[in-house]
C-alpha cells in the first residue's frame, strides 16, 4: 500500500535534486505509542531554514492505522514522500527508502529523534557544499523534560573498532557512497548501522567532523537485550577481521570484547602487522591498542 500526502514539486536548489534526503523508517507507530515522537520529527523538519531537502518516510506495512496517521500529520508538506509496504526489518526499510531517495546526502532520523536546531541543515549545507566530504558527522544528545541536553557519546572515528564512533542518526552519508557499500547488511537486525559505518571507514571514505550536535532523542522504544547486541557485534567483528587475518578469536571471545569495551592486544598487534591495512583501520587499531593496554591494568574490567 502506498499513501502519499498531497504534494507539489519537491523543493530543490542547485540542480534537479535536493541536497538532503532525511529517511525515517516506521512500523506500527500507534501500537508502539510513538505518535508524539513522530510529530516531533515532522515539527523539527518544518522549522529548518534550508529548503533543499526531502523526507522519505518508509513504513513497513503497519496494520494499526499508522498510514492514515502519517498522511494526516504530513498533509500538504511538499517535501514528504511516504510509502508503506512490507519489509524484512528496520534496516531493510531504510535500504528501500534510500533506493527511493534523490538527495546527495542521506540522514537516517528515527521516529523518536529530532534535529538539534532549526538552522542545523542550513549550517551543514554550507560546509558540505564547500568541502564535499563522503560523510559528515556530529554529536547526538539526550534532551530531558527540563530541556537540558546531555551529549550521549563522544565522536571519535578512531574508536570504530570498539563502538559506534558517532550516532547513526548524526551522520550525513553521500547517497552514492551508501549504495557503493551495498547499504545496510540486513543479516544484522540490531547493529547493521555499526557494520555500515565500520565498512565505510575501512574503505577509506573521507569524513568531516561537524562542530555541531546533529540529532536529539527523548526516549527509546524497547531496546535489544545487551547480550543480543554483543552477539551481533561479535559476528560483525568476525566478518570484518577475517578480511585481514587468517586465524580469529571465537565469537565468544568477541562477545567478551564487547562487554569489556576493548579488543585483545594480541589481536590488534597482529592486525597492525598486516600489509596493506587501510590507514583509517591502522589508526583505529593503534587507538584501540592503547585502550586495551590501559585497561589491562584495571583488573575490575576482566
Amino acid at each position: 500500500m502506498t499513501d502519499t500526502p498531497p504534494s507539489g514539486d519537491l523543493p530543490r536548489t542547485g540542480g534537479d535534486r535536493p541536497l538532503f534526503s532525511v529517511i525515517t523508517a516506521t512500523h506500527n507507530l500507534i501500537r508502539n505509542e510513538r505518535q508524539e515522537s513522530f510529530e516531533r520529527v515532522i515539527a523539527c523538519l518544518r522549522t529548518q531554514h534550508a529548503t533543499a531537502f526531502e523526507h522519505i518516510i518508509q513504513d513497513g506495512g503497519s496494520d494499526d492505522g499508522t498510514q492514515a496517521f502519517v498522511a494526516k500529520v504530513t498533509a500538504g508538506l511538499n517535501w514528504v514522500r511516504f510509502e508503506s509496504r512490507p519489509d524484512r526489518s528496520l534496516y531493510d526499510g531504510m535500504n528501500i527508502a534510500a533506493a527511493r531517495s534523490s538527495g546527495e546526502y542521506l540522514l537516517f532520523l528515527n521516529s523518536d529523534d529530532s534535529l538539534a536546531s532549526s538552522d542545523l541543515m542550513a549550517r551543514t549545507a554550507r560546509r558540505l557544499r564547500r568541502q564535499r566530504p563522503d560523510f559528515a558527522y556530529g554529536g547526538t544528545a539526550w534532551e530531558e523534560d527540563t530541556g537540558q541536553r546531555i551529549v550521549s557519546a563522544r565522536t571519535n572515528m578512531r574508536a570504530v573498532l570498539q563502538r559506534m564512533p558517532f550516532g547513526h542518526n548524526s551522520v550525513f552519508i553521500r547517497r552514492d557512497v551508501f549504495h557503493a557499500l551495498g547499504g545496510h547488511d540486513i543479516r544484522y537486525r540490531i547493529a547493521a548501522d555499526y557494520d555500515l559505518i565500520l565498512r565505510m571507514i575501512a574503505t577509506g571514505y573521507h569524513g568531516l567532523a561537524l562542530d555541531d550536535t546533529v540529532s536529539l532523542y527523548w526516549a527509546r522504544g524497547a531496546s535489544a537485550d545487551d547480550t543480543q547486541v554483543g552477539r551481533e557485534y561479535a559476528r560483525i567483528w568476525q566478518a570484518f577481521f577475517a578480511r585481514f587475518l587468517p586465524e580469529l578469536p571465537s565469537v565468544e571471545t568477541f562477545e567478551t570484547c564487547y562487554r569489556q569495551g576493548h579488543m585483545p592486544a594480541a589481536l590488534l598487534l597482529r592486525l597492525l602487522r598486516t600489509k596493506g591495512l587501510p590507514r583509517p583501520i591502522a589508526a583505529a587499531a593503534r587507538h584501540s591498542l592503547g585502550k586495551s593496554l590501559r585497561r589491562a591494568l584495571q583488573p575490575w574490567r576482566k
